[in-house]
């Protein structure tokens, strides 16, 4: 059998490796085909090919089907033990579907399954599926080895609770699953950082996959057009470790999920810690970046649709789309570009414009539209909620996740108007924008109507991108909205998103990111090259960034800001080694 240890190498960019095959301590044989549970987090590079790894003795083709278990947490008592009527401590009873590609473990869908959102079952979670490896090693008695990166998640939040997991195979059987779940970005209705073990009983309920051929066709797809990341050192070797030494040295160490930059048109990863060792397959896993879904979402679907049907569509009215709001008072003169900008002129919040603080508040109102599941029940919370601002739209920002919802309802309409292939704006984004530059698999939360077909994407939050796909959405903008020779976005509406001498936007009263203009926060820097510019940030909850310079240069930080630390939410670091790794005056 062939040695895997070459293509590991060239690949995996941010994985560690046990030693050799022959030292392997944890998640032994024993350990996988056994009934004790784990009682702690074993060191992550166990789950991963150590450097001596054979290939499988055969690949894996099938289905799992995996048992409700309990996980062992730390802490082991969470500030709730039912949160919507589910457990948290419980891992879901997950159906998991998978296939061989070139070593690579490939789960036939990396969209969302529903089990902590649907009525069955204890468990709180839902859960995403990601690539990882199979492969075999002498002292496994003819087993082979597979694993896989995980997120658990719900479908009404957009935290990801980011982990591994492992499991033996040979001549139709499986072993046990044995996962452990390592870090997380910021979390809502369960409040607490947790890391959590278990294992999980598995069977082999399937040993074919009808689809195959396409799920292979996809995931090629997917690998052929993945970034290649630098490493950290790389940057040191190409800069100078003492101009970026300081990166991401703001907020503290402990919130970091992933950091890294780009520069010359190259992405470099600087650290995906977790206490057990760096995550595994970092490149693959995904996160949930809350609101950075605003401008990765909302902010591309609206520049997609004036790029294919006219940039007259930010001057659509809504309630022409949204015709529940008709006989509301304060919707009749809202457009589409003013729910883009967070200036609905509707809200919960002081009926005085000045001072400036964009913040609506979250009163009742708000939480009745976050757990409502249809989009029905959306509309008619957020309708029943909002009252008209003394200013009217366009004139105010007031930060409504219930409007980005309700833009991106909206825009599902207006495509289904005017262009029946598609049933959601989700649907355009997707084959449109999203596959053309290269992200193959893009999952979001959606409603839960009667029917799942007519689910609607949500898009205030709970897009799941990897590292990957955020470069390449952010190279998108920073190219003008143009892939290759192919104008994607409309160049024209995507101007004044883009860095700028002058501010644009509507105040927000926050001094670090003083302006809000189409989806995006404006900061504001000086650089030591003697310019001056005002740069746009795609922003979410726990401090989430994406800052995007002026050149080829942005950052990408995702953490889990709980509590609203100064330090996180300070961009000075990035600023600093990004204007010393490029001249953003040019």
């Amino acid at each position: 059998m062939r040695m895997i240890k070459a293509a590991l190498l060239a690949s995996c960019v941010c994985w560690t490796t046990v030693a050799v095959a022959g030292d392997r301590a944890e998640l032994t044989l024993s350990d996988l085909t056994g009934e004790q549970q784990p009682s702690k987090l074993v060191q992550n590079s166990a789950f991963l090919p150590p450097e001596d790894a054979l290939s499988a003795h055969e690949p894996f083709e099938g289905t799992i089907t995996l048992s409700e278990t309990e996980m062992t947490t730390e802490p082991a008592k969470f500030q709730k033990d039912s949160v919507l009527g589910k457990n948290p401590h419980i891992f879901p009873a997950a159906v998991l579907s998978f296939i061989t590609h070139d070593g690579d473990l490939v789960p036939t869908t990396q969209d969302i399954l529903r089990y902590g959102a649907s009525p069955n079952g204890k468990s709180y979670w839902d859960i995403i599926v990601q690539a990882g490896k199979v492969w075999s090693e002498p002292g496994d008695d003819g087993w082979s080895r597979a694993s896989f990166p995980f997120s658990l998640m719900h479908s009404i939040e957009g935290e990801t609770h980011n982990g591994v997991a492992t499991f033996l195979y040979r001549n139709g059987k499986v072993s046990n699953l044995q996962f452990q779940v390592l870090t997380e970005t910021a979390p809502f209705y369960i409040e607490d950082y947790f890391t959590a073990v278990g294992k999980a009983r598995a069977e082999l309920t399937a040993t074919k996959v009808d689809n195959k051929a396409e799920v292979e066709e996809a995931y090629a797809k997917s690998i052929a057009d993945a970034e290649k990341l630098g490493t950290w050192a790389d940057l040191a070797a190409e800069f100078g470790e003492v101009n970026v030494k300081d990166f991401d040295t703001d907020i503290p160490a402990g919130e970091i999920v992933v950091d890294g930059i780009a520069v010359g048109g190259k992405f470099y990863l600087k650290s995906c810690p977790t206490p057990a060792g760096e995550l595994p397959y970092c490149d693959r896993q995904r996160f949930g970046v809350w609101s950075v879904t605003k401008a990765a979402a909302n902010a591309v679907a609206m520049l997609r649709l004036a790029e294919k049907f006219g940039p007259q569509v930010f001057q659509e009215k809504l309630t022409d789309y949204i015709t529940e709001a008709r006989d509301k008072p304060g919707w009749d003169k809202v457009t589409f570009g003013d729910m883009l900008n967070m200036a609905s002129g509707m809200g919960y919040g002081a009926q005085n414009e000045k001072p400036y603080n964009i913040t609506d508040p979250f009163p009742d109102a708000y939480y009745a539209w976050y757990e409502a599941p249809t989009v029905e029940g959306k509309i008619a919370a957020l309708l029943a909620g909002a009252k008209p601002y003394p200013w009217g739209p366009g004139k105010v920002a007031r930060y409504r996740d219930e409007d980005m919802f309700l833009i991106g309802e909206a825009m599902s309409r207006y495509v289904r108007k005017k262009d029946g292939g598609y049933a959601t704006i989700w649907d355009l984004v997707s084959a449109e924008v999203y596959k053309p530059i290269g992200i193959q698999y893009a999952p979001i939360n959606r409603t839960m109507e009667a029917d799942p077909k007519n689910d609607q994407p949500l898009m205030a939050y709970g897009f799941y991108p990897t590292i990957s796909d955020l470069v390449k959405i952010a190279r998108l903008y920073q190219n003008g909205g143009k892939f290759g020779d192919k104008q994607i976005l409309n160049a024209g509406m995507l101007a004044d998103i883009m860095p700028a001498e002058k501010p644009v936007g509507l105040h927000t009263g926050d001094p670090q990111r003083p302006f809000y203009r189409k989806a995006f926060w404006r900061g504001h820097m000086d650089s030591r090259n003697g310019c001056s510019f005002y740069y746009p940030t795609m922003l979410g909850w726990g401090a989430n960034f994406v800052p995007i310079f002026s050149k080829d240069v942005f950052a990408i930080r995702i953490a889990k800001d709980w509590d609203d630390d100064a330090g996180a939410n300070r961009m000075d670091s990035l600023e600093s080694v990004a204007d010393h790794v490029s001249d953003l005056c040019q």
